[in-house]
């Protein structure tokens, strides 16, 4: 009798977890299916952000992005994507838009124009050396389909960033610290802006801030430089207005404070691979004092002095994770792959030293987010040279025939020749 109880209760209790399985499934099933309806409703409001397709075997692919402008804001991890983009372009053969002569930047910090670039006989791909962004301009230049994308930092670490590595305390005597420094940063700015401070300088011309507002500079918004050109910066409406513009014509705006989920938008987006977004930091100032904190008072001198690269840092980071919540809950588990396979390869490369070995390969298991990937030593090397070099190359190989001497913009600069506009020597 108690045998059959018992039985009894175990057939209820089993149909009680089949039931309660079913459910769940159904619940999973419901959810999946709300939010396909939901991302095929914004599909037309995002049709910038994600190409999708879907191949002969269902699966969801999309076609590599090519044809884009990267505007680089200074000290904002910029030349370490300088090296990502570069390495892009160069293994397949993209053209960009080069410098002249020995330059370094395409104007920069003046607005681009056509004495700043070489001219090429065939459409440009890539434009990302420094310059000052144009929509009107870079339109004429590029292609049709063309994508923006950007990268920018919280205003108060580029600023440590930028008082490291450009010396900003080391222009008076004796050399003053990052605090001395804010609480007279008009002082200092101006000093440093001065003629007589030309040597310290060395690419920026007189009168060029590199603490204030310098993103939105680099942004193109007119703030009064050079001499004569309108300035905004105390017209909240105009300013407003203006970044309201970015926001629609720029597919993505990088933060630098969260560069991997940055870098795994930007694949999302131009449908690259794994390999594309691995690198090697460069350019990154061996300092300490993005750790160190400001004062409250601090920070307000520094807000209200470069008050527009907050308002810009402000509305974009707010972009940036309404981005990453339109992503899937897939997302961070891509994020937590990358920094594996970057440890990896970080590891293999320069830890083991084989980025100036030859012949030696690292071998990447394919996954959900990657396909089996190979890194081999002579990858390793790419990720650490200054392939601007390699670009101009590429340049002289293409459009010159190998021959240097062809045009002026090719030679190298003269003893004594000085920059007229911005950086017209390569970095040591």
């Amino acid at each position: 009798m108690m045998g059959r109880i018992i039985m009894l209760l175990w057939k209820k209790r089993l149909k009680f977890i089949v039931f309660f399985m079913l459910f769940f499934v159904a619940s999973v099933y419901i959810l999946n299916v709300s939010y396909l309806i939901l991302e095929c409703s914004s599909a037309d409001a995002n049709k910038k952000w994600v190409d999708i397709r879907v191949n002969r075997n269902g699966e969801q692919t999309c076609t590599e992005k090519t044809n884009f402008v990267f505007i680089k804001c200074m000290k904002c991890a910029t030349e370490t994507m300088g090296t990502i983009v570069r390495r892009f372009g160069l293994v397949r053969n993209l053209n960009f838009v080069v410098p002249v002569k020995n330059n370094i930047y395409l104007g920069w910090p003046f607005l681009i124009e056509d004495l700043d670039y070489r001219p090429s006989k065939r459409p440009f791909n890539i434009l990302m050396e420094h310059a000052i962004y144009n929509r009107t301009r870079m339109a004429k230049m590029m292609p049709n389909n063309t994508l923006y994308i950007t990268i920018i930092r919280e205003p108060w670490r580029r600023l440590t960033s930028s008082f490291s590595y450009f010396s900003l305390g080391y222009i008076v005597e004796p050399p003053v610290n990052l605090s001395v420094y804010v609480r007279n940063i008009q002082k200092y700015d101006e000093i440093y802006k001065h003629p007589d401070k030309k040597a310290w300088r060395f690419c920026f011309p007189n009168g060029f801030s590199l603490v204030r507002n310098l993103m939105a500079h680099c942004l193109g918004m007119p703030l009064g430089f050079p001499a004569g050109r309108r300035d905004i910066s105390m017209n909240d409406t105009a300013i407003t207005q203006y970044i309201r513009e970015l926001d629609t014509q720029f597919s993505l705006v990088m933060i630098a404070d969260y560069f991997t989920e940055s870098l795994i938008l930007l694949k999302r987006l131009m449908c690259w691979t794994l390999k594309d977004i691995l690198h090697h930091s460069s350019n990154i100032g061996k300092h300490k004092l993005h750790d160190i904190l400001p004062t409250d008072e601090e920070f307000q001198i520094y807000y209200n002095f470069s008050r527009i690269d907050f308002i810009i840092y402000e509305h974009f980071n707010k972009s940036f994770w309404l981005k990453v919540q339109k992503q899937g809950p897939d997302f961070f588990d891509e994020v937590n792959h990358f920094k594996v396979v970057q440890l990896l390869m970080e590891r293999f490369c320069f830890i083991e030293n084989n980025a100036s070995s030859k012949g030696q390969f690292l071998i990447i298991p394919e996954s959900k987010f990657n396909e089996e990937l190979t890194i081999s030593s002579e990858y390793c090397a790419y990720m650490t040279r200054y392939l601007l070099q390699d670009i101009r190359d590429q340049y002289n190989q293409v459009e010159l025939g190998g021959d240097k001497t062809m045009f002026w913009y090719a030679k190298e600069p003269e003893k004594g020749e000085l920059p007229k506009r911005g950086c017209s020597f390569p970095l040591p």
